[in-house]
């Protein structure tokens, strides 16, 4: 249980990380976040102007800003991650569980902070994969034969 909450963990703060990649590598992304929280906190109409300036400023230090963030955020996944390892009962089971958070993260940030449609391909195709990672799950699982013997069939 414990290995599974880290891999959870470790998933969220990989999608963070992607996050903050797209917006340190995006300027679009970084700009429009700039100018969004400047006008959350002013109600001015001719503010807006000064706001595109000095977002046109300071856009390239928001991008340093949330490169700095990818790589400490990827820093903490790494280490959460590597928690799961050693408190899950496989390897694999941690994988699993972070993959799927991973991508269940990374589809509700898409959604909420860029307006993204996920659509139903995309969930089709993130099942196939956990599916894909939970056979190979059971299969190892499953003891193995000794060398010369056939399998039980009943």
């Amino acid at each position: 249980m414990r290995g599974q909450l880290y891999a959870v963990v470790s998933g969220l703060f990989a999608a963070l990380a992607s996050l903050c990649g797209k917006y340190a590598m995006a300027s679009s992304e970084a700009q429009d976040l700039c100018e969004a929280t400047l006008m959350a906190f002013n109600y001015e109409e001719d503010v807006t102007k000064k706001i595109d300036l000095l977002c046109d400023q300071y856009a390239v230090v928001l991008r340093v800003l949330f490169f700095g963030l990818m790589v400490g955020v990827n820093c903490i996944m790494w280490t959460t991650f590597t928690k799961a390892l050693r408190f899950s009962s496989t390897s694999l089971e941690a994988t699993i569980t972070n993959t799927a958070a991973n991508f269940f993260f990374t589809a509700i940030l898409g959604q909420v902070l860029f307006g993204e449609v996920v659509r139903s391909l995309w969930w089709m195709g993130t099942v196939l994969i956990i599916s894909g990672l939970l056979l190979m799950h059971h299969a190892s699982n499953i003891p193995p034969r000794k060398p010369g013997t056939r399998p039980k069939t009943h």
